[in-house]
This record gives structure tokens, sequence and C-alpha cells, in this order.
């Protein structure tokens, strides 16, 4: 057990220790992005020295830079891929327990919400599932899992091979292929989507233990390309994109949190945005075919580049930038009285979109396509959150309310 445990531990296939990193074993890391952001990101929210972390899914993870020297306070990109709406409430109270973190910034999108499985295979062995950082790389050095990884590691450092289709899915030369390829991708997802709506209320009872320390709170919906934001109305579930922001909306106007501590945005201690919504620069042209030309904002119609990531951060701050992603262009905050007229306003872009783009037709037609002939839909179990699952995020985020207010007494006993 000792050596097999030690094995992991010294390879580090997920590069939680910056020490380990021996040449010809394990210098690259290239089985860490299929299922090691969440231990990397368990034991990176208990260490970071950063004030500002940037939480979400693989659009936060790859479309937010991973430096940013300029950050006042310092900043960590802290996205898992994959995750969903139960990871990021329990990543939230994770990151309420560092005295550093001055402010959290939340990338979300309809999947996060989905009935989809609560947590990959390797959230149980981080920190994030409530144990002790020393408890967790125990169980990750003696998880079967993790102990694969290592292998795969050693092996792909050795031999020079790898998995290597992550490496590739943004090459230039691809790009055009990703554009046109999503289409039924996500049209195919979209169709069997079930919106679950416990999510968004566990997602805000995490985000209650940012709020009780102090933290400054930032939740935006994901800029995606237009291209992908129609296979949401033409599978019909644009009904469901509404009630996720006014639900959204709705929890963060039924909070009143204190003042943030050491704020780094102007504005409230939490505040609800939307950069989607067929907004300028979604509708940006596609790559050519050679890859010599690429989309500036956009990897492919689902994952935008960092430079809209910084572009959002920049939005946030109050800065204003150039168009298509000009103040009055891009991101808006929401809240329940100026969602109607939000709404409105995407439907309005949509329709102009339909009408004026000139890709739209080439997009309709392919819509037209799958609508007359749907691709399959994959079958799969559809997972709500449980009883256990609210009753242990309860007891950490009030836990943590208890102690925030106790702290406050002491402060100002009047």
């Amino acid at each position: 057990m000792l050596l097999f445990g030690g094995f992991t531990f010294v390879v580090d296939p997920y590069h939680v220790s910056e020490w380990s990193e021996i040449p010809g074993v394990n210098e690259r890391r290239t089985r860490a992005h299929a299922d090691g952001y969440r231990v990397r990101v368990g034991h990176g929210l208990i260490e970071t020295q950063a004030s500002t972390v940037v939480f979400g899914s693989s659009r936060s993870h790859d479309g937010f830079p991973h430096e940013n020297p300029d950050w006042p306070g310092g900043y960590a990109n802290m996205a898992m891929g994959g995750t969903n709406a139960f990871e990021l409430a329990n990543a939230a109270v994770l990151a309420a327990g560092n005295p550093n973190i001055e402010c959290a910034v939340i990338g979300l999108d309809l999947r996060e919400f989905g009935d989809y499985p609560r947590a990959d295979a390797t959230y149980w062995i981080t920190p994030l599932a409530g144990g002790s950082p020393l408890q967790a790389h125990i169980q990750t050095s003696l998880s079967l899992d993790a102990f694969v990884r290592a292998l795969q590691t050693v092996i792909d450092n050795v031999t020079g091979g790898a998995d290597v289709d992550w490496e590739t899915a943004y090459a230039p030369e691809f790009s055009r292929e990703r554009f046109d390829t999503e289409l039924e991708k996500r049209y195919r997802s979209y169709l069997g989507f079930v919106y679950d709506p416990e999510r968004p209320e566990f997602l805000f009872r995490g985000i209650d233990a940012l709020l009780a320390r102090g933290v400054q709170v930032r939740v935006f919906i994901h800029p995606i390309h237009s291209r992908i934001e129609e296979a949401r109305w033409r599978a019909g579930i644009d009904v469901e994109d509404l009630q996720l922001r006014r639900d959204l909306a709705r929890l963060a106007a039924d909070r009143d949190p204190r003042p943030s501590r050491a704020p780094c945005f102007p504005g409230e201690a939490l505040e609800v945005w939307d950069f989607a919504g067929f907004a300028p620069v979604a509708q940006s042209g596609p790559p050519s075919h050679s890859g010599d030309v690429l989309n500036p904002w956009y990897f492919e119609p689902s994952h935008y580049r960092p430079d809209l990531g910084l572009a959002i951060l920049a939005r946030l701050s109050g800065e204003d930038l150039d168009a298509p992603v000009a103040a009055d262009q891009f991101g808006v905050r929401i809240t329940p009285e100026t969602l109607d007229e939000h709404w409105a306003n995407i439907t309005a872009r949509r329709t102009e979109w339909l009408a004026n783009d000139e890709w739209a037709q080439w997009v309709t037609a392919e819509y037209d396509r799958m609508e007359a002939d749907p691709p399959p839909i994959e079958e799969r179990p559809h997972i709500f959150l449980n009883r256990d699952d609210f009753i242990s995020l309860e007891r950490r985020v009030s836990r943590i309310e208890a102690q925030s207010q106790a702290s406050l007494n002491e402060r100002d006993p009047e």
C-alpha cells in the first residue's frame, strides 16, 4: 500500500504539488486534463494567495487567462471542466474558508443546472467534498483511478505519446470544422436537456458562505456564440434559458449581504450579469476553412478566448472597451425588475440576426435539416439533488455564517 500510494503521490498526475516535476517521468501532465481539475482546484482554493478567483466550467477554464499579473491582489483561475451547480456550490464554501479571497467571479451556463450527475468521480477525493487537505492527499494517493492516471502519465513521458485530443482541440486547422460540427452536437444535447430548479437554490446557498465572509461575488452567464444560442431556441429550451435567468435574478435579490470587506468591482456585494443573448460579439463570423483567419473571440461556438474573458472582467470593473464589447453592447446586469425588458431585447437581437447575418441562412438550414431528421438523443439517467446533499451543504454554510456573525459581534458588541 505504501508503494502504491507513494508512486501516485510522487508522480502527482493532477499536478497538485508544484515541487513534483520530474523530467522524463511527469514533466508533461498529459492526463491531468481528463479529470484532474477538481483535485487541483480543491487544494488550490485552500492554498491560493490570490484575492480574486474565477469559477466555472471549461468555458471559464479556457475563456479566462490562467495568469493575470496586472490584477490587483492576485488572480487565480479555479474553473473545472464539466462541472455543475453541485460542485460549484461546494467550491464556494471551500473558498469561503480562505481569508485571502476577497472576490469571486462565477461563470454559469444552462448546462450547470441540468439533471446530470452531481459530481465527477475525482470530486470525492478532494477537499471540495468537505475533508481536510491531508485526508484528500491520502485518498488521492490510495485511489485506483489516480494510480492509473499516474501510470499513464509516466508511460506518456517515457514514450512521448499521450491522449492529446484536448491539446489539438483548438488548433487553427480544426477551427472551422468545430464551428460547423458543434451545431449538431449541442442541438442533440439540448433536445434531452432537463432543467433542475433546485440547483440554482443549491448554488446560491453555497454562495451564502462567501457573502458571510464579506467576499464580493459576481455571477455571470457565459457569452456563447449565436450559432449555439440558436440551437437552444430550435430545441425548444429557450424557456429554460429564460427561467434560469429569472431564478438567478430572484435568488440574488432575495439576499441582503453585508458590505464586501475589500471589493474588486464597483456596485453591490452580489450581482448577476448576462453576457449572452445574441450580443454583437457572438454574431462574429466563423474562421476560414484553412485556419488562416480565425474568429478573434471564440475558439469554437461554445468556448470563448481569454481576450473575451478579460473583456468580461473589464465590464464588471466598470471599464469601457471598443465595439463589439463596448458597455452598451456587451454585458447587462439583470434583476427581477429588468429581466423582462432584457429578454425582449434578446428576442429582438435574435430576430435581427436571423434576418441580416450573412451566415444565418446556412445555420437555419442546418437546424431545419436536424429538425426534419432529429439526431438520436443520448439515453442517460436523470439525477436530482437529494435531501442529504442539502443537509450536508447547509451544515457547512451554517457553520461559516455562525462563525462570521460571532466575529462581527466581537468587533462590534453593540
